[in-house]
């Protein structure tokens, strides 16, 4: 039994430095964080307990996804889906070269897109029962918004910027 949680410590370890290699590059002379957590890992086993190892929030998500979790202290899950309901309804109101660039300036957006909710089939207020859907309040629409806008304009530009907001915005 004990072997077996040490392997799940390690896989988890494994994990966590693999992940985290993919939001910024390890420093491979500075692995005593990694050799210390196992080895507290490896201490709490044989005393008989139980070890986890968490993967932080920032190692297992970047760029708008990330922002949103950061920012509005929601879950991957959450914003992912509502990132992606926001990203298909201005889909549904943009031209599509509008649109195309939008996903250039959003590398995850196909990844958000499915994300998405399926529509409500009894409808009910769009956003907001969209939101609903992921576990999220209606007024939780208003606060993704502006913080995908802000990123848009930051990795697209003003003008890519303002065409979401706009499709966002109308009809709100």
């Amino acid at each position: 039994m004990k072997t077996i949680r040490l392997l799940n410590v390690s896989f988890a370890l494994s994990i966590a430095l693999f992940l985290s290699s993919h939001v910024h590059a390890i420093d491979l002379g500075d692995l005593s964080g990694a050799t210390d957590t196992l080895q507290q890992g490896t201490q709490m086993l044989e005393g008989g307990g139980t070890a986890t190892t968490a993967v932080p929030a920032a190692a297992s998500s970047s760029g708008l996804t990330g922002l949103l979790m950061q920012q509005l202290g929601v879950t991957q899950p959450q914003a992912e889906g509502g990132a992606g309901a926001l990203f298909q309804l201005a889909k549904s109101r943009m031209s599509s070269g509008d649109f195309t660039a939008l996903s250039n300036s959003v590398p995850e957006m196909q990844g958000l897109l499915a994300a998405a909710p399926a529509a409500s089939p009894l409808g009910g207020g769009g956003m907001a029962a969209t939101f609903l859907q992921i576990g999220l309040k209606p007024e939780m629409v208003q606060k993704f918004v502006p913080i995908m806008v802000q990123y848009v304009e930051g990795s697209g530009g003003g003008t890519v910027a303002a065409a979401l907001k706009s499709a966002l915005m109308g009809g709100m």
